[in-house]
Order: C-alpha cells, then structure tokens, then sequence
C-alpha cells in the first residue's frame, strides 16, 4: 500500500513538473500543420489512434482537455498513441469535443500552437474497410492487392493477391453491408470469375452467356440473392488536352440483373441496347429501386470529352426479380454540364452520394470530381463543399448506420488516391474529411501505391487471399443460363 502511493505522488509530480515546463513555450496564432491533417474533426468513438507527425520538431507534448485531461508525450517528430490509453479516452469522451494543445521544440524554439478540436461522435463506424493497393499508372496493373483493415486497431490481412493468382487484375471488392454480408470481387485472367462469397461459402462464377457481356461495376441487394451490374468494354486513351492524363470511357455498356439463387441472368430492353450507355447500378435501401447512370451513345474516342452521364433509376421486384417497364430520370447533371458516377444509396434510404465530373464515366482520373449528395424524399443537392478536397474525390460507400462515408481522395498531391471518412449527421450535414490513422503516419509517404475502392462493413470476410488463391486455381467457374423477358 506505502508503495502505490509513492508511486502515485511520484507520478503526479513527474505530471506537475511536465505541466510546469510547457508554461516556457511561446504561443504561436496558428495551428500545426500536421501530416495527416487531423484538426478540427469528427472522429467516431471505436477509431483506431489518429497518430500525426510535425516536420521539424525534435519532440511533442500534446494535452488533450474534455472531461478529463491527457498528456502524450513524443521524443521525436512523430506521436504515436498508446493505443489502450486512447480507447479508453474515447470511451470516457464520447458524444464530447476535446480541445487539444501540441507543444513541440522546432528549430530551438519552442512553441505552443493554436489548439485544435476533436468531437467523438457516439456514432461508430463498421469495423472493417477493404481497399485495393495499386500503382496510380496507367501502364501498371498487375501488381496488386485487395486488403482488409480493422478500422478499431490497425490489424491488416489480404483478401488477395494477384502474385500468387497469376498476376491477373482483381478489382471491385463490394459488401451489401447485410449484418452477414455477401460479397463480390472480380477475378481475371484464363482460371477467374467473379468471386461470390455468402454464407461462408465461396464461389466462383462465370457470369458471360451467350447473350451477355460478362459482369462489371455492380452491387449485390440486401438478401445477397441479387446483383445488378454493368456490362462494358472498357478503353484507356491518353490526353493530349491541358494537364490531363488518362481517360478511360465504356465502348458499350448495359446493364444485367443476377440471381445468384437461380442462376440466371436477365437484361431488360430499357436498360441494354445501342441507343444509350448504362452504368454504375445501384440498389435503393428497400431493394425496390435500382438507381443507375445513363448517356445517349456517341462513337468514341473523339467525342469523350462530351460524353455526360445522367442519374436513371429503374423500379425491381425483389420478391420475383423482376425488372421495371420504364425508367425514370432523377437527376440531369447534363443540364450543369456535369457527368454523375458511382450512385450509392444510404442503408436508412435518405440519401443518396454519387461522385459528379465534368464529363466522362471515369473521375479518379478528374481532378476536379466532388461527391455530391442527393436528399431523395425532397431532391436536394448538397454539393458538400467542407467534404471536398482540392483534387479527385470520388468512389465512396457508406456505413451500415448511414452515419459514415469513406472514399479515395487524391487531395493530398493529386497522385495518390488515399482512404478519407466523413461523418453525415443527421440533419444530413457533412463534416470536413479526415485520413484513415495508420500505426505509423509516414505509411502513406513511404507507400507508393493507391488505395483504390475503399469498401465498409462490419463483419470480417469469411476468407483470406490463400483461399481465393486455391478458388482461382482449383474451382471451376459456375456458368449462368441467360432469361429472356420479353416485352
């Protein structure tokens, strides 16, 4: 008993003293600027620690004020959390804002910055967020992994690996976010298919018929019985316009309907044909609405540069899988001379996020693509101009609550795609973006590749990139019969 409360007076003294020592540092008006820029945020209460670094400084102290108070402490540039202190920190702060004050010794000067703000949303995000690393070249495709990060700790698994499944491109992992989720990814190459994962079961699947183009962007319904995808030939050019680099625009495309239960795939008349594109589906939350983008064709490449898609949207029967008679149209963005990709509705049915171009099918490569978020009940448009970064913002998905977005922003140099989180309130307001926290925050700087299509939802996936690499090799692939429906 002595012994614990010498060890008590000795910290709190050590605490003290610490205190005592900062009072000597000047107060500087701005704030830091740290990598990532984590100031001013809204931060769920089970994210895993936001460590920062500050260029230049030879050590850290940062005191963080709520209800109670905490010091971190940092011998270098870099402030890596403890990560069971800063659990329980958010546990004790939740549903507050803390103020946080960094102290760093710089150039022999030691300064006191302008205290920045975390508010500790009692909303969670899901616990899992898949994305694809790949280099952000054109020329480059076959070296590439899909991973799995625990958004509660910094835990990281591969779900693939194109070295070990012939070097062939693996892309568009996607969850219906379903409390057990169904799943799919795009395997190429001479032994691939689409990788449909439901119930702990893996299967491997053709989704070519005789009458339809093999399976593209898509999103499986809520049952996981259903998929809605595009069909498409897609083309890479190069630009010779300005500054821009690569297009990619669709030869052809249509759109098809899966069930997964029966088999089968069925097109529809008013969404396939030559008359228009279609692409980038979409399940509404009740499965009664498929949302989908649409532009009248024009021959490519020469005219790629008026290419401008609108958002459709086409009634379903989840109970029959039958498609609509007609389709209907939602938003022109034509009409602002904008192009809509990537529609995404929110699991509660408010809203729906899609990313907005000056034209083309294609925005990674767009500097300028903003998410924009449509108010389905009313039509409103919230351009989310706090969200936005200053380069490419686009494909998102959201969290199973409705209360979280992820996407691939290039804001940090225009060349790296890189993994941000907003928090929608739920007035529908969207707060300013933040960088997913890595163990070491020079990850991002040291790793030259992108992190492509970041996917949330909050039960592990059922395998690892061993197992796909045994379906790839040693499964065949399912064949679907086409049906018909004749109008």
């Amino acid at each position: 008993m002595k012994r614990a409360i010498i060890l008590f007076i000795a910290t709190l003294t050590l605490f003290s003293c610490g205190k005592r020592l900062l009072q000597a540092y000047t107060d500087c008006p701005e704030q830091p600027l740290l990598f990532p820029d984590y100031t001013d945020i809204t931060v769920p209460c089970n994210i895993a620690p936001l460590n920062f670094q500050l260029e230049g400084a030879a050590n850290l102290s940062v005191i963080i004020q709520g209800k109670k108070e905490y010091q971190f402490d940092s011998q270098s540039y870099r402030l890596q959390f403890p990560i069971k202190k800063w659990k329980k920190m958010l546990a004790d702060e939740k549903g507050d804002t803390l103020s946080v004050s960094v102290y760093a010794h710089i150039s022999q000067q030691k300064i006191h910055y302008k205290d920045f703000h975390w508010y500790i949303s009692p909303d969670s995000i899901d616990r899992y967020l898949s994305y694809r690393l790949i280099e952000p070249a054109y020329e480059i495709w076959n070296m590439l992994q899909i991973c799995e990060r625990n958004l509660e700790n910094f835990d990281t698994r591969l779900l693939a690996d194109n070295n070990i499944t012939d070097h062939s491109c693996i892309n568009c992992h996607t969850s219906n976010r379903a409390a057990n989720p169904t799943t799919f990814m795009h395997v190429r190459g001479s032994k691939g298919g689409t990788i449909y994962s439901r119930n702990e079961q893996l299967r491997k699947i053709n989704t070519k018929t005789d009458h339809t183009a093999g399976a593209v962007y898509g999103e499986i319904s809520q049952d996981g019985r259903f998929g809605i995808f595009t069909t498409a030939e897609i083309i890479p050019i190069l630009h010779s316009y300005r500054t821009e680099r690569l297009e990619v625009f669709d030869k052809c495309s249509d759109l098809i309907l899966i069930d997964f239960e029966q088999g089968t795939v069925t097109d529809n008349p008013d969404i396939s044909g030559t008359k228009y594109q279609e692409t980038f589906p979409c399940f509404s939350a009740d499965n009664y609405t498929i949302y989908f983008c649409r532009a009248p064709y024009i021959p490519q490449p020469d005219s790629t540069r008026r290419m401008r898609y609108d958002l459709y949207s086409i009634s379903f029967n989840p109970q029959t899988g039958q498609l609509g008679d007609s389709i209907h149209e939602v938003f022109r963005a034509s009409s602002e001379g904008k192009s809509v990709s990537f529609p995404k509705c929110s699991p509660d049915g408010k809203y729906l996020l899609f990313s907005v171009s000056d034209y083309g099918t294609f925005p990674i490569w767009h500097p300028e693509t903003d998410l924009w978020m449509l108010e389905l009940s009313t039509g409103k448009i919230d351009k989310m101009e706090e969200t936005n970064g200053r380069y490419s913002d686009s494909y998102h998905s959201w969290s199973s609550n409705s209360q979280w977005i992820a996407f691939a922003s290039k804001r940090d140099d225009r060349v790296y795609g890189r993994p941000y989180f907003a928090h929608v309130s739920q007035d529908g307001s969207v707060s300013k973006a933040f960088l997913l926290p890595q163990e070491n925050p020079e990850t991002y700087l040291n790793t030259f590749k992108s992190y492509n299509i970041p996917e949330l939802y909050n039960t592990a996936e059922t395998y690892d990139a061993h197992e796909l690499q045994k379906a790839y090799f040693g499964k065949e692939a399912e064949n679907l019969r086409y049906k018909s429906i004749k109008k």
